[in-house]
């Protein structure tokens, strides 16, 4: 049955409280028992371009009720979508997998991109127009008595309210009715249309941009034209009209943020902002969103954070992914500018700036053995784990390697990804100053034929026979063998009879080749096998690892100290 299906059976608020999750006397409060007054709180922050705006926060029940229906809505627009048949999105905001970049890319290499903005986007959008869409839209037809209870949940003071987590899949519906009209008046007059959130784009390689959707009022002067502000008031928006631009294909064109004449681009200002930001990160530990101290008067700036910078970069990143084939097609040595420059901001945040030791393993499966097995041997190591009242609490890090490290880097899981590491660790920490390397980074590695590239690597110097220290605060530990074996896994930890387990009659083969009728492999061990039975399972084969470990943390500490360590 499909999400609108449900709400179509909904016919009472208690069948409504069961399709969100809720106890009908507890929905029944939030809606009608929680004084209005209390249910937001009202605040403001500035706006990119100057202003202010005005946030009404939900308290945090009505949030969650407001996210659960968001999440139900956000299902029955795609599929609305669906059943309207549209061969192209129309709205590229607040959706899954849609963003300012799939809305740019209609309007690459154009010659006319015009682009306008709707006043109150939000604001516009009251209670009755909330209730009417969903009983009159055809793909919904709702009973009153759902319709009134959804516009009850998402309206504040008779409006959407600007922080609610259903404002923006609900301004979508409402935004689709001005959608079709946008696009039909597009079609009849040869230009492209896309929408995200409040923000309308029309664009098109006509030699005389149409007088229906833009009229020209004086040199460089553009106003919308008289039909498309019919068109969009009478489905109850209004144009911003301080907030309408027309953008040659001679000079710089912009929506959404985003350049758009030959390819999808990002405003060079951004760029150089971005990599200020890092310098100073680098350099002075710190750094400043918008103007540092002493700056351009009248621009706000804050303290800014590794996460938020770390956003910044990887948005870049992805604008400019498409073009990044490195220097000469060697992405791994010779990397593009933005890849050299998050490449070096996420050996800042993992391997400089850390606040706790950090384990760089083979792969996930590995990580999830460790973690189970800390877990159960809590009380043997409270330096890497502790117990409180909300679980597990880690004293150490693990470091997953997610599709953009890998791609940053040019490496693999495994091994030879760890071995490419050691190969740029020193080059890349050198530029770093201030105070940092405060914790090991240690590699932990299989003993088989397969660690040959990295123990090559090790020097005998500063090794023991539990470590080694390879450069800075890097080390490297061999998975111990329990019964003093050459080639040995991590896997080899575990007791002969939680390897020999069987799942749905398969046998577990830790190769990278399995046979899938009659063997599984790594991930579904450690997640069916060892993530399953932690309790039950003898973890003490891993105990000689952790002892390792803290050998590890206490040889670094003492060096730690030292010039030039």
């Amino acid at each position: 049955m499909s999400s609108i299906e449900k709400l179509q059976k909904a016919t009472s608020l208690s069948e409504f409280a069961a399709l969100v999750g809720y106890k009908p006397k507890a929905l029944s409060y939030i809606l009608y028992g929680m004084p209005d007054q209390d249910k937001y709180r009202e605040f403001q922050i500035p706006k990119r371009n100057g202003g202010q705006r005005v946030i009404k926060a939900p308290e945090k029940r009505l949030k969650r009720l407001q996210r659960r229906l968001a999440d139900i809505l956000d299902k029955c627009f795609e599929e609305s979508y669906v059943l309207s048949k549209h061969k192209k999105s129309l709205s590229h905001g607040f959706r899954h997998n849609h963003s300012i970049i799939t809305n740019a890319l209609n309007h690459r290499n154009k010659r006319y991109v015009f682009t306008i903005d709707l006043e109150d986007f939000f604001p516009s959008v009251n209670f009755g127009r909330v209730y009417g869409f969903f009983i009159k839209n055809t793909h919904f037809k709702l009973d009153k008595k759902t319709a009134t209870i959804i516009a009850q949940i998402a309206c504040h003071n008779n409006e959407l309210p600007q922080g609610s987590p259903c404002s923006p899949v609900i301004s979508n519906f409402i935004g689709h009715l001005l959608d079709i009209r946008m696009v039909n008046l597009a079609k009849k007059t040869k230009c492209t249309y896309s929408r995200y959130a409040d923000d309308l784009t029309f664009s098109t390689n006509n030699k005389k941009f149409p007088e229906e959707i833009a009229v020209c009022v004086g040199e460089n002067n553009w106003e919308p034209g008289e039909i498309l502000r019919e068109k969009i008031e009478k489905v109850g928006f209004k144009i911003n009209v301080k907030k309408t631009t027309m953008q040659y294909k001679t000079s710089r064109q912009v929506t959404t943020g985003l350049i758009v004449n030959k390819k999808i681009n990002i405003k060079k200002e951004f760029y150089k902002r971005a990599r200020s930001m890092c310098h100073e990160l680098f350099t002075k530990n710190e750094f400043y969103t918008g103007a540092p101290p002493g700056g351009s008067s009248g621009v706000s700036f804050s303290h800014g954070t590794l996460n938020q910078l770390q956003g910044i970069l990887s948005f870049i990143y992805q604008i400019k992914r498409p073009h990044d084939t490195g220097k000469n097609g060697d992405r791994k040595n010779k990397p593009t500018a933005i890849a050299k420059l998050l490449r070096e901001f996420l050996f800042y945040k993992y391997f400089f700036s850390l606040d706790k030791p950090l384990i760089l393993c083979e792969g996930k499966t590995d990580i999830v053995y460790l973690k189970c097995a800390l877990k159960q041997l809590v009380s043997d190591y409270p330096e890497f784990v502790e117990r409180n009242e909300k679980g597990f609490c880690f004293k150490v890090k693990f470091l997953t390697f997610s599709r953009n490290i890998k791609e940053v880097f040019s490496i693999s899981e495994g091994t030879s990804g760890l071995a490419s590491i050691m190969e740029i660790y020193e080059k890349y920490m050198k530029p770093f100053k201030g105070e940092g390397r405060r914790h090991p980074v240690i590699m932990l590695i299989d003993n088989d034929s397969g660690a040959k590239r990295i123990k090559k690597k090790l020097p005998s110097e500063g090794s023991s026979e539990k470590f080694s220290r390879f450069v800075k605060n890097l080390y490297v530990i061999l998975i111990p063998s329990p019964n003093d074996e050459e080639d040995v896994a991590i896997e080899d930890l575990f007791e002969k009879e939680v390897l020999e387990t069987k799942v749905g009659g398969k046998t577990f083969n830790r190769k990278p080749r399995i046979d899938p009728k009659t063997e599984y492999g790594k991930t579904i061990f450690a997640e069916k096998v060892v993530k399953v039975n932690q309790e039950k399972i003898n973890f003490d084969g891993f105990k000689e690892v952790f002892i390792r470990l803290k050998e590890v943390v206490s040889d670094y500490s003492s060096k730690v100290a030292e010039p030039g360590a």
